[in-house]
């Protein structure tokens, strides 16, 4: 059993989506082994550094596992923390400030864990903020040093930063925490967005779960793997798995304007080195590794798609979303009115509804069901084809 899946049994009982505790324990590990380990990618050195969104309507404990790698990194007191309310500027004065660990140990370097339960709260409105952690993501192009040089605050140098990031929102917030010049300026691209409309298993908690994570216990394996210094290997058959999915892959030629499938590479990579990680710290890059990172990095495809695809200046735009939505989830992607009014009534009324519909069928994306008296929503197969390319080109 890995450390990942002994982190999934710890909270099997939990209502939070078991794929929040797997991306939450992967986003531990990489905030753990920090710049100490690479993969020689001849060009760069690639480092298994991550940013990952959970993102989920309210009310589905998505900040359970935001806490539990909180607390389980920082009993491992392997690395600095970052989190509550900030603002861009005071995390790059942190970050450029040495850290003294409760153990006594230094960390001088600009490395760290950026944590948040709501991320749209985590930073303070700047519009600069994701552009700088955008360009922060890319470890490797920044061995020495980052320097940020403004007129009002001066020079701020951050000795070999790498940063991992892990956050929460639900779909209301995610445009505050991410705005439009985000979602195709590099920043989505760089992160993996882990979207579930589904539950973990109900538990009332009236009883005591028979099941109860200890955090500390699950700590020490991170101070092990904080120890773990070097170059990750191949073995043979991974090489060849990865060298068939990525020249599949990266012949297709689906639209995607947030740019993430042509970073999948190595974000796909990235995950494999934490994999690896999870099981033991013998570096070593296995064909199982390779295809679980695949798996579950194309996976987050499908959640870039569901929280981008309403992303626009209009005021309808998230609206619209939920209607493309219902459409694409419906049985053969047809839906009544009257159903999508019941169902949203909160988010939109039968105004808003007739504009958006108004809108798709003037853009050729649905047409009306041929019942005069009970009006329902057909997707047209082409619209259909649009919102599915990505997820048929990973298969």
């Amino acid at each position: 059993m890995s450390w990942v899946d002994a982190v999934l049994d710890a909270y099997s009982e939990s209502e939070a989506p078991a794929k929040f505790f797997y991306w939450s324990a992967l986003a531990a590990i990489s905030a753990t082994v920090k710049k100490s380990v690479f993969l020689d990618r001849f060009y760069y050195r690639l480092y298994p550094n991550i940013y990952v969104f959970l993102v989920a309507k309210s009310g589905m404990k998505k900040g359970i596992p935001v806490t539990f790698a909180k607390q389980t990194v920082n009993k491992s007191d392997t690395t600095r923390i970052i989190s509550g309310r900030n603002s861009m500027p005071s995390i790059i004065q942190d970050l450029g400030k040495a850290y003294t660990l409760e153990s006594g140990g230094m960390i001088k370097d600009a490395q760290g864990f950026l944590v948040s339960g709501e991320l749209a709260a985590f930073l303070v409105k700047d519009p600069d903020a994701l552009t700088i952690l955008t360009d922060l993501h890319d470890t490797h192009a920044y061995e020495d040093y980052w320097k940020n040089s403004l007129k009002g605050t001066g020079v701020d140098k951050l000795k070999a930063p790498c940063l991992t990031l892990l956050g929460a929102t639900n779909e209301e917030h995610f445009s505050e925490a991410v705005p439009q010049n985000a979602i195709g300026g590099g920043f989505i691209a760089r992160t993996f967005i882990i979207f579930s409309s589904d539950k973990g298993k109900l538990n009332s908690l009236t009883k005591k779960p028979i099941k109860v994570a200890d955090t500390k216990f699950l700590s020490e394996y991170l101070k092990e793997i904080a120890k773990v210094k070097g170059e990750f290997q191949w073995t043979d058959a991974a090489m060849k798995t990865y060298d068939d999915w990525y020249y599949k892959f990266m012949a297709s030629d689906a639209h995607d304007p947030t740019g993430t499938m042509n970073r999948i590479g190595d974000q796909i990579l990235k995950v494999a080195m934490i994999l690896s990680l999870a099981e033991d710290p013998s570096m070593e890059l296995k064909e199982s590794h390779i295809l679980e990172a695949i798996d579950v990095s194309t996976a987050c495809l499908a959640g870039m798609q569901q929280v981008t695809m309403g992303a626009g200046k209009s005021n309808l735009a998230f609206q619209t979303k939920l209607v493309i939505r219902e459409l694409l989830q419906a049985k053969d992607h047809k839906i009544d009115r009257q159903k999508l009014l019941q169902k949203y009534w909160g988010e939109f009324d039968s105004f808003d509804l007739d504009r958006i519909a108004e809108t798709l069928l003037g853009a050729g994306a649905i047409s009306l069901g041929p019942d005069t008296k009970r009006v329902s929503y057909h997707l047209r197969p082409e619209a259909l084809a649009i919102y599915t390319t990505a997820l048929r080109g990973i298969q």
